[in-house]
């Protein structure tokens, strides 16, 4: 990749390695704040005084925000460009990570989170729609496999990383590492993001058009039935980020370095089932691979749930069939997503937007609903994520491919 555009133009077999590498950076901020939060929760429950049960909240409100700002970032994507978005997103995420490490209580905390999703979803957007700009849809579904397994080391690093921050630096510290990666991926994106949207083909600002066009995108079935089943896998993924260290800290007494540990083991799954979809789409196209990916996201939590209901307190119980989980999600996210975003090339950043505001949004739902609704033991986490599996399979099954507008 030279300079600041891109060297692929539209229609090309593959991307740059440099853009792919920058492309998963930027889709990491996602699991960095996740993830790599997710060990520090009780921790910072006791910095803040709050209740533990609380703090999955923290989780909700960065990924509601992320949610919401999607849809205002295709906007502002389609009027000015990929890069000056991405750029502010990952300013405004460096400076939210330093707001959350300085939080003197847990509202000052929350707005930081929800400031970050702000940021992240900027980055997260605009890195799959730079690869449906550039590609057509195979390819840009096997384009997102090889980000998938790139990034896919951040899930297994990202609570190995802030667990060992958490021991040597305390609860914040998790905030800092995230501040330095918006600084560090935004300096290079600075010179290197491509800007892949001609200006003849950006759409003027208007916030009521924009809303017109969502609605009726949100009208158009072949499009939300990959929206559907995207949105409920990744819920399961979220939902054990989330509620996985009051279970594993707060019930079966581990320290969040081992948490972390635990945490890192569980997202292995990601990375295989990336290269397993990456192989598979060639051969069966888009949405027989996302159906084959969800009979694994099913299959994780049943498995769960029998393993938690004979051994209630061992990890095993809950990280074994997580691997599993994990492994569908790496097959299906890349599917759904390519395969949303070719329903309308027309409108790919708006697309893009909406399929990530319903990812996030109902993730973001389903954990706040878990911390509201159950005990935090493991066999309410194993019912939840089955839930999750269990619509993405529904989704999948009976209406992908099979529908028309």
């Amino acid at each position: 990749m030279t300079g600041l555009k891109s060297t692929s133009p539209a229609g090309a077999a593959r991307l740059p390695i440099g853009q792919i590498i920058l492309l998963a950076a930027l889709t990491a901020t996602l699991p960095a704040s996740t993830d790599g939060l997710s060990p520090a929760l009780p921790a910072l429950a006791g910095a803040l005084g709050v209740d533990p049960v609380r703090m999955p909240t923290a989780m909700s409100a960065f990924v509601i925000a992320f949610a919401l700002a999607q849809l205002v970032g295709g906007m502002l994507a389609d009027a000015l460009g990929r890069r000056p978005v991405v750029l502010a997103g990952l300013f405004i995420y460096a400076v939210a990570g330093l707001l959350g490490a300085f939080a003197p209580n847990f509202a000052v905390l929350l707005a930081a989170r929800a400031l970050q999703g702000l940021g992240a979803a900027m980055a997260v957007l605009l890195a799959r729609t730079v690869v449906s700009d550039q590609l057509p849809r195979e390819q840009a579904a096997k384009a997102l496999a090889v980000i998938g397994m790139l990034f896919g080391m951040m899930p297994i690093a990202a609570p190995l990383i802030s667990g060992t921050l958490v021991l040597l630096g305390g609860a914040r510290a998790p905030f800092f590492a995230m501040a330095a990666m918006g600084v560090i991926v935004g300096g290079i994106s600075l010179f290197r993001f491509p800007e892949t949207l001609a200006p003849e083909k950006r759409l003027p600002l208007d916030p009521r058009g924009l809303m017109r066009s969502l609605g009726a995108l949100v009208r158009a079935r072949s499009l939300m039935v990959y929206v559907a089943s995207n949105a409920f896998a990744y819920s399961g993924i979220l939902l054990f980020s989330a509620a996985g260290a009051q279970v594993v800290i707060g019930h079966m007494g581990f320290t969040a370095a081992g948490y972390a540990v635990l945490l890192a083991i569980s997202t292995l799954g990601f990375m295989a089932g990336g290269a397993v979809s990456f192989r598979l789409v060639h051969r069966v196209g888009v949405d027989r691979t996302a159906r084959i990916g969800t009979l694994a996201l099913l299959a994780g939590p049943l498995v769960m749930i029998a393993m938690t209901r004979a051994f209630p307190d061992h990890w095993a119980a809950l990280v074994v069939p997580q691997l599993l989980y994990t492994f569908g999600w790496g097959v299906v996210q890349p599917q759904t997503q390519a395969g949303a975003l070719s329903t309308h090339p027309e409108r790919i950043g708006q697309a893009s937007a909406l399929l990530g505001f319903f990812q996030l949004a109902v993730a973001g739902i389903v954990v706040a609903s878990f911390a509201r609704l159950t005990d935090g033991q493991s066999l309410s986490l194993a019912l939840g994520m089955a839930f999750c599996g269990a619509l993405a399979a529904l989704s999948a099954w009976s209406l992908m491919g099979r529908v028309k507008d």
